[in-house]
């Protein structure tokens, strides 16, 4: 199975719309919810109106960006809002005077988000994966496989966010290419293979092949179209396929204004997310995935 997964649903009113449309006369056939967005509630009810497919959907958790659902704590700021960093998460998480204090605080706002998005899911399908790829951390990771067997429920898939080599064959014709995507591949690689190592018989049948690191944030309609047909070449593929793709775009400042991370302002207001948009819903790329 090939999933063309819309992360980021429940960001704003404006971008889950988007994110619909693209469900709807696009080739979007999964997407994740924001659990600390406070757009949540709404943005599901327009889903559930407005949305004519069925969709995979995803929690997508969230710990660098936005509201902490659980207040103030060593993740957040005076206000609440989330001030660590990637690179902050895997040095506090690994430093024996920070680790403890950092775990406990991790575990309960993971908790709050997972009891926030368990409503909308259904508890023996269970799906995950995480803004700015923050579970795959491996002691973040740990922590999620806890509650999801504290919680009773049945894991379906977890993302292993690792691009399969065979997606970018090719690669001098995709466009777009940021260097520092390389940096970010190899080390989401490495927590891949020891998420792997430490979950493996938890983890059978509940992961997939992935797309999407080394382009994020410049899947354009020919990007898509190279991934597509490299996986239609791919004969000897058995697991599914998970291309990852952000089609939305914010251009409203009061909604802009609430996004409190200022790399993922940039982000989300880029033109690039109208290219990715036009990728889901252009008709080559959607005739070549009935093909797969």
């Amino acid at each position: 199975m090939i999933e063309i997964h819309a992360d980021d649903f429940g960001i704003s009113p404006g971008a889950s719309e988007q994110i619909i449309d693209c469900i709807n006369n696009g080739c979007v056939n999964g997407t994740s919810i924001m659990p600390n967005s406070p757009y949540l509630p709404e943005c599901m009810e327009v889903l559930r109106r407005d949305c004519r497919k069925e969709v995979f959907l995803s929690v997508h958790f969230d710990l660098i960006t936005g509201h902490a659902l659980t207040g103030r704590s060593i993740l957040t700021d005076g206000e609440g809002y989330f001030n660590t960093s990637y690179s902050g998460y895997i040095l506090n998480l690994f430093l024996p005077f920070y680790r403890r204090k950092y775990l406990a605080a991790v575990k309960k706002e993971l908790s709050a988000q997972l009891d926030r998005c368990l409503p909308y899911l259904d508890r023996e399908r269970i799906r995950i994966d995480s803004h700015r790829h923050v579970h795959m951390i491996p002691a973040v990771f740990s922590l999620i496989m806890e509650l999801i067997e504290e919680k009773n429920l049945r894991l379906s898939y977890i993302r292993i966010t690792s691009d399969a080599p065979y997606a970018f064959r090719g690669i001098g014709h995709f466009t777009g290419f940021r260097p520092l995507n390389i940096i970010k591949s190899l080390l989401l690689f490495a927590f891949g293979v020891i998420n792997l190592f430490r979950f493996g018989n938890r983890l059978k049948g509940k992961t997939a092949d992935f797309a999407g690191i080394l382009f994020s944030g410049s899947l354009t309609p020919g990007n898509l179209h190279n991934i597509l047909n490299n996986r239609l070449h791919q004969r000897a593929a058995k697991r599914g396929l998970e291309i990852m793709i952000h089609p939305y775009r914010i251009t409203e400042k009061e909604v802009l204004e609430r996004i409190h991370d200022a790399e993922d302002r940039a982000y989300v207001a880029s033109k690039m997310r109208s290219l990715e948009i036009e990728a889901v819903k252009n008709p080559g790329n959607i005739e070549l995935l009935k093909k797969l």
